[in-house]
């Protein structure tokens, strides 16, 4: 890989350990204001509602224009939107309902940001280097969300959630900056955009991802995983924050970036072996439900330190594998608009997981669990946040199912062999 993808490789790094700086924060913000989970599960709902429904435009502006300039345009409007938040947070003004309205223009942005980026990826980098790229960006994220909850931590202990939010805005416009070293490519158009013309677009992505049986099989596997994190992006905070404090979140989110990082180093050593390679995915996917399941058992920072190496790692292969697959296989005229799909179809129950979890949640510690202690002590122990935890132990028993399910799933090993031929060629 070329000096210019390690820059921009950096660049966004940390970029992206501002926004989880920011992200870490306001949870933490949402959580100490209102003391209940359904009040972060609003949130989340919303902007992943928005993201979903307005993803696969996101692919088409992604086909039609030059993704740079759309990359330096969406981190611009997220960099307005957070600013207004801060500067709301600092006058004392901020509340969660105006929270929402920055909610739906999140979804919007973040997702079609997300879309664009990886379209952009594949771009850059040969047919045989995406496994290897995509595990250096996912070493990116990796780092974000290892510093990102810490100094996230550190800064709004000392400065509020605007501290916070100055710190993301300057690392987003470092990010832009490393970006602006790259040649747009042209974009080849056919038609000139319009309603008539997004829907034949979108109709397109859809007959051809229809026929591509193995990533069809894999998105819709990890549409129903993402269903299972949306409960567990809720429960985390509560869960935690019922017997430690910030820095014991903060703590337990590192150990998951830390991970990541781990599992991203691993993914570099072994891209070549990994390239392709779905059965290792499947593997990962067994991990991660035990890894929920053991960070359920008691309220330990250590035991959910270990649910996060575990979970991050796995995790952090397991994308590696499916993003290369992703990349290997589509063209670059379609690259936006299947990704896209891939995105919208792989997040399209997460939304329902994040809406049915704070209610369910708060209803388990407020109301079942304290009736029914003895007998769930044995599985979650006993305490504040063990209503959250049960419901934990739930989502990673279900989560092992799904993967076992699958454990010899015929699209996804002709995937596989779809993959191998292609890289090698």
């Amino acid at each position: 890989m070329s000096k210019k993808v390690y820059l921009l490789w950096f660049g966004q790094t940390v970029s992206w350990t501002g926004s989880s700086m920011s992200f870490f924060a306001i949870g933490v913000w949402i959580f100490e204001t209102t003391g209940k989970a359904s009040a972060l599960s609003t949130i989340l709902f919303t902007v992943a509602i928005v993201g979903v429904v307005t993803g696969p435009f996101g692919g088409v502006l992604a086909d039609r224009f030059q993704r740079k300039t759309l990359i330096i345009t969406f981190d611009l409007i997220i960099a307005v939107l957070m600013c207004v938040i801060g500067y709301l947070a600092l006058n004392e003004a901020l509340t969660l309902t105006s929270l929402i309205p920055f909610a739906l223009a999140f979804g919007i942005f973040e997702i079609a940001h997300w879309t664009t980026w990886s379209a952009f990826l594949g771009d850059v980098v040969k047919k045989n280097e995406v496994t290897k790229v995509s595990a250096l960006f996912e070493s990116a994220e990796a780092i974000s969300v290892l510093i990102g909850p810490i100094g996230g931590a550190f800064i709004y202990s000392f400065f509020g959630l605007t501290g916070v939010i100055l710190v993301d805005v300057v690392t987003c416009l470092f990010g832009i900056a490393t970006i602006t070293l790259f040649k747009s490519k042209k974009i080849e158009t056919k038609s000139n955009l319009s309603i008539k013309n997004i829907y034949f677009d979108l109709i397109e992505a859809y007959n051809w991802l229809k026929k591509q049986k193995g990533l069809l099989s894999l998105v819709l596997i990890l549409s129903a995983c993402n269903f299972l994190w949306g409960f567990t992006q809720v429960l985390i905070p509560p869960m935690i924050l019922s017997f430690a404090d910030a820095t014991g979140l903060g703590i337990v989110e590192s150990s998951v970036g830390l991970a990541f990082l781990f599992g991203s180093v691993i993914s570099l050593r072994l891209a070549d072996w990994l390239q392709g390679n779905l059965k290792v995915a499947i593997y990962c996917g067994l991990l991660g439900g035990l890894a929920l399941i053991i960070g359920s058992v008691r309220p330990s920072i250590f035991l959910l330190c270990v649910n996060g190496v575990i979970a991050g790692i796995s995790g952090t292969v397991q994308y590696t594998v499916s993003s290369g697959a992703w990349l290997a296989i589509t063209t670059e005229d379609i690259r936006g608009r299947a990704l896209a799909l891939r995105g919208t179809i792989a997040q399209m129950l997460r939304p329902l997981g994040v809406v049915i979890a704070g209610p369910l949640g708060d209803y388990l510690e407020f109301s079942f669990y304290p009736k029914n202690v003895d007998m769930l002590s044995p599985l979650v122990g006993t305490g504040p946040g063990r209503g959250y935890a049960f419901l934990y132990f739930l989502i990673g028993v279900f989560y092992v199912v799904v993967w076992v399910v699958n454990f010899n799933n015929k699209n996804l090993k002709f995937l596989s062999k779809q993959v191998i031929e292609i890289t090698n060629n």
